[in-house]
């Protein structure tokens, strides 16, 4: 009896060692990682991760004591937010991820997740529709066109075939897809995303379900004479210019469309 109890502690001493072993040996592999961090040079690090390292530690910061998101013993905060930019930044495959961060595939999808959510839980604060006086200076400045805030138009994203509700993402085109709405700028850079509805969805739809267009009412309510431009899909509104089809040759109408067609182009580009 004495020997199978003396067995049973061995046994259990052994098992504890390896214990702390393992922890011992992810504790150094998380130092090392940070370690790696440091020494990144900043022109590296942005090119990983696209956030200078100020950026990112604020990032880190706020969503430390904002959002439901924590570090664990074997995983700080600070990876996990890595974890997720890298990714973000690659736009590629999990794996790939996982062999830089040194994780494997399913810890890396875990803190993909994680951090997701936690930045949608702040995403209200930080990803607000820009202010306006730019946007209309550099429309104005390149097509001559007063009052543009931007281009609107929607673009099919192929999806793979769905499980559910097939009918709602099957375009008129002849395949799966979400109809993706944006909103640009004169540089093309991006203003606003809506990438809720499938491919079955029609544009003007779309638009008449977004806080964009309460945006754009609430812009006009405060005396702001600003619009955006959208092609002959959509309805037009008093925020949002559309051209005039079959304009006669030499009038008004059509020299307000050849201008609205050459600045709203931009969208065309920014989905190219």
């Amino acid at each position: 009896m004495s020997r199978m109890w003396t067995a049973l502690m061995l046994e259990a001493a052994d098992a504890e060692a390896k214990k702390m072993s393992r922890q011992r040996m992810l504790l150094q592999r998380l130092k090392n990682r940070e370690r790696l961090l440091q020494k990144i040079p900043e022109w590296q690090f942005r090119a990983h991760y696209r956030l200078n390292k100020e950026e990112f530690h604020s990032l880190c910061d706020e969503l430390r004591h904002n959002t439901s998101l924590k570090g664990s013993k074997t995983t700080s905060l600070e990876l996990k937010v890595l974890t997720a930019l890298n990714f973000y930044a690659r736009g590629s495959y999990q794996k790939g991820v996982a062999n830089e961060v040194h994780m494997n595939q399913k810890s890396v999808s875990r803190c993909i997740r994680e951090v997701t959510k936690a930045l949608n839980e702040i995403s209200n604060k930080w990803i607000q529709f820009p202010q306006t006086t730019k946007i209309k200076q550099g429309f104005y400045t390149k097509f001559n066109f007063p009052g543009v805030i931007g281009a609107i138009d929607c673009t099919h994203v192929a999806i793979v075939r769905p499980a559910a509700d097939v009918l709602c993402f099957y375009n008129r085109k002849g395949f799966h897809s979400l109809n993706v709405q944006m909103v640009c700028d004169s540089d093309l850079r991006i203003t606003n995303v809506n990438a809720k509805f499938g491919g079955a969805s029609h544009n003007s739809h779309i638009w008449a379900s977004r806080r964009l267009q309460s945006h754009m009412e609430a812009l006009q309510l405060s005396g702001k004479s600003v619009w955006l431009l959208g092609d002959s899909g959509y309805t037009q509104r008093i925020y949002l210019m559309t051209p005039i089809l079959n304009a006669e040759p030499g009038s008004r109408g059509e020299n307000y469309t050849r201008v609205h067609v050459k600045a709203r182009n931009c969208i065309e580009r920014a989905f190219g």
